[in-house]
This record gives structure tokens, C-alpha cells and sequence, in this order.
């Protein structure tokens, strides 16, 4: 078996990546913090938390609550498609971090969870914060961050 690195023409194979020439995907990171003492959600309610622009893959989530809620409340993340398309109900009463991570759901075939997967964002979006239980959200200040790359749509 022979190995090659070049064509025949002597140019190169191998493809060159990572950089942030032009037309090169860029590396991002979007964060904000959400403070519910300044904005109180009822259930159901959501707060648009960070902008997604067109052409943007976020590859997953992180969140941190930084201040708890101070009562049994909960709160998940998504978009205006899937509201815990990223984060599923999780506890705003404990001092706690967490991110995305792959999920199936089991059927013949498994298929991807939400958004557990990533998501294209072809147009501008928001990621959001949900109110999930009764009693909304009231104290609870949550940082949220997303990853990805951004294509310069």
C-alpha cells in the first residue's frame, strides 16, 4: 500500500483547517447571564438570553446557576422551535452547572434527542431561557453559554 500526500501535479492532498482565513468557519462563544430578580418569568414564559446570527452551528450549551431560586423552581433552555431543545427541565434551586450532552431516544432506529446534537441556525435566532414550573422564576440568576461555529452567512 503506498501512502500518498500529493497529486501527481505535486500539489498538496491534504486539506489545511483551523485557521480563521476567509472562508474558514470562525470558533464561537456566546454568553450572557440571565437575572430573573430584574426580570420575573411566570411559567411558560421565556427570556431571549443570547442572539444567534444567521449561519451559526451551536454545537451545545452550558449553563451555571450563580443564585438559586429559593424555591422548587425550574428552568430549561431552547430555542422558539423546541423550548428545552438544549436543556432539558433542570432545578434553578441548587447551586449547579451542566451542558449539553448527546441523548438518544430509544426506537428502532434510536434517533437524536432535541438538539443534543447541535443545531444550524440558517437565520437569526434566539436561545432562551423557559419557566418551566409554577411560580415561574423570581431570583434565580443563571449564566448561560453556547459554542459553535459561525459559517459568515
Amino acid at each position: 500500500m503506498t501512502a500518498y500526500t500529493t497529486y501527481s501535479d505535486g500539489s498538496t492532498i491534504t486539506a489545511k483547517g483551523g485557521a480563521n482565513a476567509a472562508g474558514f468557519p470562525s470558533v464561537v462563544v456566546f454568553e450572557n447571564v440571565f437575572d430573573a430578580s430584574k426580570r420575573n418569568l411566570v411559567q411558560n414564559d421565556v427570556a431571549a438570553v443570547l442572539s444567534i446570527p444567521a449561519g451559526t452551528l451551536i454545537m451545545g450549551v452550558h449553563w451555571e446557576v450563580e443564585t438559586v431560586e429559593g424555591a422548587s423552581r425550574n428552568f430549561a433552555i431552547g430555542d422558539g422551535s423546541d423550548t428545552n431543545g438544549f436543556i432539558e427541565t433542570t432545578d434553578g434551586n441548587t447551586l449547579a452547572s451542566g451542558a449539553t450532552a448527546l441523548a438518544l431516544t430509544e426506537a428502532t432506529p434510536n434517533t437524536v434527542t432535541g438538539y443534543s446534537a447541535g443545531k444550524y441556525y440558517s437565520a437569526a435566532d434566539t436561545l432562551d431561557v423557559l419557566a418551566v414550573t409554577s411560580g415561574g422564576l423570581t431570583a434565580l440568576k443563571l449564566r448561560v453559554k453556547a459554542y459553535g461555529f459561525q459559517f459568515g452567512v
